[in-house]
C-alpha cells in the first residue's frame, strides 16, 4: 500500500511547472539589460580620452563635440550583449521539472540522474 501512495504522490506533482508571472520575468530582464555588456577596458579608455579631448574649452567653446560619439559607444553595449546572459537569466527564473522516478525490480523507487 506505501508503493501506492508513492506512485499517487508521483502522478499528482505538476510535471510541468509553469512560470508564476511573466511580467516578473520581463521584469528581471529590463533591470538587467543596463549591465548585460560591461565596457572594455579600452572602451573606458576611449570614453575617457574623448572626454578630455572635449574639456578643453579653448578648441570646443560651444561643449563637448564627441558626446554623442561617447553616447552611442556607451548604449551600442546593450545592443550587443551575449544572448546567453539573457537565456541563462531566464532558465535561472523558471522553475525546474523535477527529476524523473523510476521503478526498479525489487518495488523500489529511484531518481533518475540527468546526463551532463
Amino acid at each position: 500500500m506505501a508503493g501506492a501512495d508513492k506512485l499517487q504522490q508521483v502522478i499528482g506533482d505538476d510535471l510541468f511547472p509553469n512560470v508564476q508571472s511573466i511580467s516578473d520575468v520581463k521584469q528581471v530582464l529590463d533591470f538587467m539589460q543596463p549591465v548585460s555588456q560591461p565596457l572594455r577596458e579600452e572602451q573606458v579608455r576611449a570614453i575617457l580620452y574623448l572626454q578630455d579631448l572635449g574639456s578643453n574649452q579653448e578648441m570646443h567653446p560651444g561643449g563637448n563635440p564627441y558626446e554623442k560619439l561617447i553616447k552611442a559607444i556607451v548604449d551600442y553595449r546593450e545592443k550587443i550583449a551575449d544572448p546567453e546572459f539573457y537565456i541563462d537569466t531566464i532558465e535561472a527564473l523558471v522553475p525546474k521539472p523535477p527529476r524523473p522516478i523510476l521503478m526498479t525490480g525489487d518495488g523500489n523507487f529511484k531518481k533518475v540522474q540527468p546526463a551532463k
